[in-house]
């Protein structure tokens, strides 16, 4: 009696099929050249962690691809040789139209070694035939030697005409190290695959039904290292800007749902071993072989280190060399949360041998911070003692200030050096109290054992620190006595408090308005600061002196400096420290006056990456200038959401006055733009005071007030504050801000229809710009600068640089975006014959002209205003108005104010360009 042959399965569909996409899958055109390339190579590989998207490319470039597509869709049965064997003809064998029938018999059989029935497959497959692409989803799926082996006999013969693309978690054991050589061999790793920010920006805007910032937006991609898995959690729980927020910061804490599915798709196929490895380095920030051995207690960290990649968890590597590794940021986020819950007793443990691994290392920073964590005072004195003078000249004040709180008061006080450390890094918080108190207690425990001389020398050290406090109260007088006194001694404990008090100098100088002095001491502090490589200092007074630069109006000067600075980051390989957003934002500042709004929002955002880790209070300069190129380009919903911020901000924190100006500037002319006159009502009540304009924050400010005067129609009191601030300008040689005043003016004295003296102004501002380079700060002005522009070209005799700038000036304004739908211009003789010259404009108006004041009448019906608020405006009274409508009606044959609102728009946005 013979047993029967057991009948074969039937061959499931949907895995011979391209998978369903769904809607909303955005292309990927930076991944086309790949496509190109296919037909060039045997193999394409995408390898890399579950949910990186690799089946949605694949699938997409299946619809893209000049010729015919076999897919197969593996699973775990698939393992099995006899299995893979049989979905693998049958494939190719329906994408042939039956092509290969004597090889799919002998699959059905199911009794043929895979190696054998390739070779027969490989027989039959015709010698010419157009391109194909075959693709094998989830590869990781199969590890079977005898079918690892017959697909490598498979790829091996293949046809000319056919290529092998294959997705896979892990990186196939198909010889591709060999392929590679011999330039048959595409890979796309996950560095490769994740999401870049302006493709994260296109899934956002294409799945949300709310504006997204681009700070968020790159925000995002940093905390998810562009997993595309994670973009889909985020358009399913963001419905709101403030629901964004609350998600990004659910990333940092862990996020329920990413656990789950890292604990289902990750964690669950993985031995005790390989869990225990990942568990013993997951609180490292990167992490080597050596480094792994000694927390593991291991010595096979470097196989371990190569199984995970090709396992193709979640680790990149660090380097070229690929001697340094990082897990991904929402991986190490898992791990570490896994950790605390399973085995929180390793922790400490875990911190004590990184700290002590990574110092012999020589990475005391990332050793610092391990100590930290550990909580182990003992370490941590042993670390600041040794390297705090370094961490000092980095910046790193975060860390200091984490090392310092676990150290006991008494450890500090007994130390000069901690004093200092300190001390200084309480004054750069603006906890002033706080540094007196630290000084003091230093001095009481320290002067005794030192002689007369040496205390000499300490005290000039805790002088620098007084004197930059001073500084930051106001208090210049003192400032400079304290550097006076600090200055002949050479420091005995740090270098750097000689830098620290010549830049104080070099501070006040600048504040009091004498920009001379203070660029001859921030060149000096920076010479001194480089000779002993205190990066902190040299970054600070080159980013003074490209302010000190702006100042001057010596714009190209300034981003020079900028370029200088940059480059001393990338030649020290300096680490990221807040000094740097410093730089940044500054030079995003000049981008924007020069109109490089794209240049300006990347320097912000470089910006805020710097500080992501620091703390969202220190956003506030960089928001205050995403919002200007916000409101350059006429994004109101974007611009009115970082207004948000800055105003959350505000509210429950103290700022500079440079910072304040700085933010105030940008919120008054979004109030102004949107008819806020409650808002700007609001702001003068509690608005920083008025001071002499001696430097370019307290001139802001003071604009700041002249600006909402102006917005509020108050012109008596803002022009005896616009006449001073020029006087002041003048006399201190703030060149930017005389530019800046004489727009400003120009608008008042427009504003009161006294056209002279507003065209005197437009014109010395023009001047002014053809050396300053100035555009930002006249765009501010909005659509009537068109106006004023075209009248001082028509009614002045300007140079060839004035009148090319005026030109751009005109352009530019015309593109902007006006946050109001109405058209809100004061119209003028100049303005109304360029309308009338057009060839598009009816007869009827050349005709029947309009007068000067049925011109802005009609500009005013546009606007949505009444007749009696046309009547308040104008300083006449209603009936006049009425008399103006009846006569413009007649001219232009119009009975109703629709009518007349449809006209102002088609011949009024001839000039503006809407």
């Amino acid at each position: 009696m013979t047993s029967a042959v057991p009948t074969a399965l039937p061959l499931i569909p949907a895995k011979l099929s391209l998978p369903y996409l769904p809607d909303g899958v955005i292309r990927r055109p930076r991944f086309d050249e790949y496509l190109s390339r296919l037909g060039h190579v045997r193999l394409l590989v995408l390898q890399a962690a579950s949910g990186f998207g690799k089946t949605t490319l694949a699938c997409q470039w299946a619809q893209d691809y000049d010729g015919a597509t076999a897919w197969l869709t593996l699973d775990s049965s698939d393992n099995d040789a006899a299995q893979l064997g049989r979905y693998l003809v049958n494939a190719l064998h329906n994408e042939l139209d039956g092509g290969c029938p004597r090889s799919q018999a002998l699959a059905e059989q199911g009794a043929m070694p895979l190696e054998a029935l390739l070779t027969h497959l490989l027989a039959e497959l015709p010698p010419s035939h157009g391109p194909l692409l075959l693709v094998l989803d989830e590869f990781e799926c199969v590890h079977n030697r005898e079918a690892i082996q017959g697909l490598r006999l498979f790829l091996r013969h293949m046809p000319v005409w056919m290529t092998l693309l294959v997705c896979s978690r892990g990186l196939p054991d198909l010889g591709v190290a060999e392929l590679r050589v011999k330039h048959q061999l595409l890979a796309l790793d996950a560095s490769q695959l994740a999401f870049e920010d302006n493709e994260v920006q296109a899934l956002m805007e294409d799945g949300l039904n709310f504006a997204v910032n681009r700070e968020q937006v790159e925000r995002l991609n940093r905390r998810i290292g562009g997993w595309p898995c994670a973009l889909q959690l985020a358009l399913q729980e963001a419905h709101s800007g403030r629901a964004m927020d609350i998600f990004l910061d659910s990333l940092q804490l862990g996020h329920p749902f990413i656990r789950d599915y890292l604990r289902e798709q990750v964690m669950a196929g993985l031995d005790a071993a390989t869990q225990d490895f990942l568990f013993s380095t997951c609180l490292l920030e990167r992490f080597s072989a050596p480094l792994a051995d000694r927390l593991t207690a291991s010595c096979n960290g470097r196989e371990r280190l190569e199984m995970l990649e090709r396992a193709g968890l979640f680790i990149q590597p660090a380097d070229s060399l690929r001697q340094w590794f990082t897990y991904h940021p929402l991986f190490a986020t898992f791990l570490q949360g896994e950790l605390r819950t399973h085995q929180p007793g390793r922790i400490q443990e875990l911190h004590l041998a990184a700290a002590e691994a990574l110092l012999e290392e020589q990475m005391p920073d990332e050793a610092a911070r391990h100590a930290v964590q550990a909580k182990a005072p003992e370490q941590i004195k042993a670390i600041l003692d040794q390297y705090g003078r370094q961490f000092y000249r980095q910046g790193l004040l975060s860390l200091l200030q984490s090392c310092l709180e676990h150290v006991s008061d008494d450890m500090i006080a007994d130390s000069t050096l901690l004093t200092l450390l300190q001390a200084w890094v309480m004054q750069a918080q603006f906890r002033f109290d706080e540094v007196e108190r630290w000084l003091k207690a230093g001095e009481a425990a320290q002067q005794a054992r030192y002689s007369p001389h040496e205390w000499q020398r300490v005290e000039a050290e805790f002088k620098a620190v007084r004197a930059q406090v001073a500084m930051n109260q106001g208090q210049h007088q003192k400032a400079t006595e304290l550097v006076r006194e600090a200055l002949p001694f050479e420091p005995m404990t740090m270098r750097t408090s000689r830098v620290a008090a010549m830049s104080v100098l070099a501070e006040a100088h600048f504040v009091q308005g004498e920009l001379l002095e203070a660029q001859a001491e921030h060149e000096q502090a920076e010479r001194r600061a480089r000779e002993i490589h205190a990066s902190q200092p040299v970054l600070w007074s080159l980013g003074q002196l490209s302010e000190i630069a702006m100042a001057r109006g010596q714009l190209q000067k300034a981003y020079n400096l900028q370029e200088r600075a940059l480059q001393y980051i990338d030649q020290e390989h300096l680490p990221v420290t807040p000094i740097m957003e410093f730089i940044h934002r500054v030079r995003g500042q000049l981008l924007w006056e020069w109109h490089h709004l794209d240049a300006a929002e990347h320097a912000a955002l470089q910006g805020i990456a710097i500080l992501d880790q620091v703390g969202q209070r220190w956003f506030l300069q960089c928001y205050a200038l995403l919002a200007r190129v916000a409101f350059a380009r006429g994004q109101q919903e974007v611009c009115a959401d970082y207004i948000g911020k800055m105003q959350s901000m505000l509210a429950d924190d103290n700022y500079h006055i440079d910072w304040l100006a700085n933010a105030h500037a940008v919120m008054l002319n979004y109030w102004e733009s949107t008819s806020d006159t409650e808002a700007v009502r609001r702001w003068l009540t509690s608005a920083p005071p008025l001071r002499p304009g001696t430097n370019h924050f307290t001139q802001c400010n003071a604009r700041n007030h002249a600006r909402a005067h102006v917005a509020l129609g108050q012109m008596d009191k803002a022009l005896p504050i616009l006449r001073q601030l020029q006087n002041d300008a003048e006399r201190y040689g703030l060149v930017m801000d005389q530019n800046r005043n004489h727009i400003l003016q120009a608008q008042l004295f427009w504003q009161r229809e006294e056209r002279q003296s507003a065209l005197d102004h437009l014109h010395k501002a023009l001047t002014l710009a053809s050396s300053t380079g100035a555009v930002g700060s006249f765009l501010r002005t909005g659509k009537p600068l068109i106006v004023m522009l075209k009248a001082v070209q028509h009614e002045r005799t300007l140079e060839d640089l004035e009148n090319q700038r005026a030109e751009r000036l005109i352009q530019l304004a015309q593109q902007q975006r006006d946050f109001s739908r109405a058209i809100r211009i004061t119209l003028d003789e100049a303005v109304i014959q360029d309308i009338i010259n057009r060839p598009d404009v009816p007869e009827l108006i050349r005709h029947s002209p309009l007068t000067r004041r049925e011109w802005q009448v009609l500009s005013l019906i546009h606007a949505g205003i009444s007749n009696e608020q046309i009547a308040e405006q104008l300083n006449v009274a209603p009936t006049t108005i009425k008399t103006h409508i009846r006569s413009l009606y007649q001219k232009l044959n119009i009975t109703h104010r629709s009518e007349a609102v449809q006209l102002a728009k088609n011949l009024l946005s001839k000039i503006q360009g809407d």
